[in-house]
């Protein structure tokens, strides 16, 4: 359900009336409220509500030229693209932590900031921890990972940080979070996605073919795939060390826009 405020839009779940009534006090509560588990340049909350344990996604105030874009209805803000994402992961039949709402404020007219409500997932691990030590978990998010492609899913910023497992008995469940840049399609993802995907988990050549060579048990692939993937990942590695050196400039900061988390 949609509901507009006379400084914003709450959106939230109908079918668990305790938790939407938990975003509409969202604005006063998150201030003083909550047990803070991050706090970088966005800020994540823990709260308890109605039998449910609830995380708070508080944004980073975007750049100008992000908040331009975001009012003007051009390009969605995180907080609604996590919303609407996860619902559409939850229906393809993959896991993501449940979204019960979302909360998007505005000042003189411009969104100011946004926050998303989800369910708090536990007992569970980052792949990154100790997949470099555990071949089993390494086959496993390889054949995740193809299956995420074989359904037309493709997670923008497919860090290892940014799935989440828990293994039982040798069978790993994987959680993708961090979802506001997803790319969803009706049919398999082509080769040219497939490829930019693959290199982002690991950084160095031996990590990415080794990746690679698990994936093809799953996801047949042309010959040339698993240099292809390694290529993509070199190109990737030159163009953030010409951005890291960019950013020493004078003035690189104000172009780009100053992030933090404090609500204004």
């Amino acid at each position: 359900m949609k509901k507009k405020t006379p400084n914003g839009v709450i959106v939230y779940d109908e079918q668990i009336p305790e938790v939407a009534s938990f975003i509409d006090q969202l604005p006063t509560r998150v201030e003083t409220e909550g047990t803070t588990i991050h706090n970088k340049r966005n800020q994540i909350k823990v709260f308890e509500e109605g039998g449910h344990k609830l995380c708070v996604k508080r944004y980073a105030v975007p750049a100008l030229g992000n908040r331009i874009l975001y009012s003007l209805g051009l390009r969605a803000p995180k907080a609604k693209r996590h919303y609407d994402y996860a619902r559409e992961i939850i229906k393809r039949g993959f896991v993501t932590p449940r979204p019960y709402g979302y909360l998007i404020r505005y000042k003189n007219g411009f969104m100011s900031d946004s926050a998303s409500v989800y369910e708090m997932v536990e007992n569970v691990k980052s792949v990154g921890e100790n997949i470099l030590q555990n071949p089993a978990l390494l086959r496993a998010f390889a054949a995740y990972t193809a299956d995420l492609h074989k359904h037309g899913l493709m997670h923008r910023d497919y860090i290892l940080n940014n799935v989440l497992y828990a293994e039982d008995n040798g069978r790993y469940r994987f959680v993708l979070i961090d979802i506001n840049r997803f790319v969803f399609r009706s049919k398999p993802l082509g080769l040219f996605l497939t490829s930019v995907n693959m290199m982002q988990p690991f950084h160095n050549e031996k990590q990415v073919r080794a990746f690679v060579r698990e994936y093809e048990r799953f996801r047949p692939m042309p010959k040339y795939f698993e240099n292809l993937v390694v290529l993509f990942r070199k190109a990737r590695t030159f163009y953030s060390h010409f951005k890291h050196f960019l950013k020493k400039f004078p003035g690189a900061k104000l172009l780009r826009g100053k992030y933090t988390n404090q609500q204004k």
